[in-house]
C-alpha cells in the first residue's frame, strides 16, 4: 500500500508541474487578451458631453477620473449673470475627430467641441452698452438720465445694460468659439474614464483652451 500511494503522489506531482507549465505557456499566450480592457473610450467622451447638453451632471462627472465635480451645476448669484451662464451650457455641441488611440490602459480622443465666449460675449454688450445710452441721453429728459450729482440713475444704467445683454445673447452663434480638444483617458476599476485637463476645464466656462 505504501508503495502503491508513493506511485499516486509521483504521478499527481508530476501531473501538477505539468499543469503549470501549461498555465505559464497560456498566460504567455493569451494573458494580454485576458487583461485587455473592455469597453469604448470614446462612448465615455459621448457620454460626458451629451449629459452636460442636458444639464446630468451626475452622469457627466461620472465619466471622470479626477474630479468629483467641476461646479457647473453651480448657478451664479445675480439674473444678469445666470442669464449668460445658461446662454453658455445651451451652446454647447461638438463632435468627435477621428478614431480613438488605445495604449493599453490610457486612450485620447480628439473632440471639436464649440461654446459660447465669454470674453467675446462681454465685449458685444459693452459696446451696445456705450451705443444705447448714448441714444437714451439724445433722447431722455435729463430728469430721467441724471440723478443729482450728474451721474447716471442707476434705474437707467440697469435698464441699458439688460437691453444689451438681451441684444448680444439673440445671437451666441456669432459670439461662439471652436476648439480642438484632446480628450485623455485611463482604465480604471474597469471602465474608461476621462481626465479633465485645464483646456477642458476653461472651454466649458467659456474662455480659451
Amino acid at each position: 500500500m505504501r508503495k502503491g500511494m508513493r506511485l499516486f503522489w509521483l504521478i499527481l506531482s508530476v501531473f501538477l508541474a505539468a499543469a503549470a507549465g501549461l498555465a505559464c505557456i497560456y498566460a504567455g499566450l493569451f494573458g494580454s487578451v485576458f487583461n485587455r480592457p473592455g469597453g469604448d473610450p470614446q462612448e465615455t467622451v459621448t457620454k460626458f458631453f451629451d449629459s452636460l447638453k442636458i444639464g446630468d451632471y451626475a452622469t457627466a462627472y461620472s465619466c471622470l477620473s479626477d474630479y468629483e465635480t467641476l461646479g457647473l451645476e453651480q448657478e451664479p448669484e445675480t439674473a444678469e449673470a445666470r442669464q449668460i451662464y445658461d446662454a453658455l451650457k445651451q451652446s454647447y455641441s461638438y463632435t468627435l475627430a477621428g478614431d480613438c488611440v488605445i495604449n493599453e490602459k490610457s486612450a485620447a480622443q480628439k473632440v471639436r467641441f464649440r461654446a459660447l465666449n465669454l470674453q467675446r460675449t462681454e465685449t458685444a454688450i459693452a459696446s451696445r452698452v456705450n451705443a444705447i445710452l448714448e441714444e437714451k441721453v439724445a433722447t431722455l429728459p435729463q430728469s430721467e438720465v441724471y440723478d443729482s450729482e450728474g451721474g447716471y440713475l442707476p434705474s437707467l444704467t440697469d435698464a441699458v445694460y439688460q437691453e444689451a445683454l438681451e441684444e448680444a445673447l439673440k445671437n451666441t452663434d456669432s459670439l461662439a468659439a471652436s476648439t480642438e480638444l484632446e480628450i485623455h483617458l485611463q482604465y480604471e476599476r474597469g471602465e474608461w474614464r476621462m481626465l479633465a485637463d485645464k483646456a477642458l476645464l476653461n472651454v466649458l466656462v467659456g474662455g480659451e483652451a
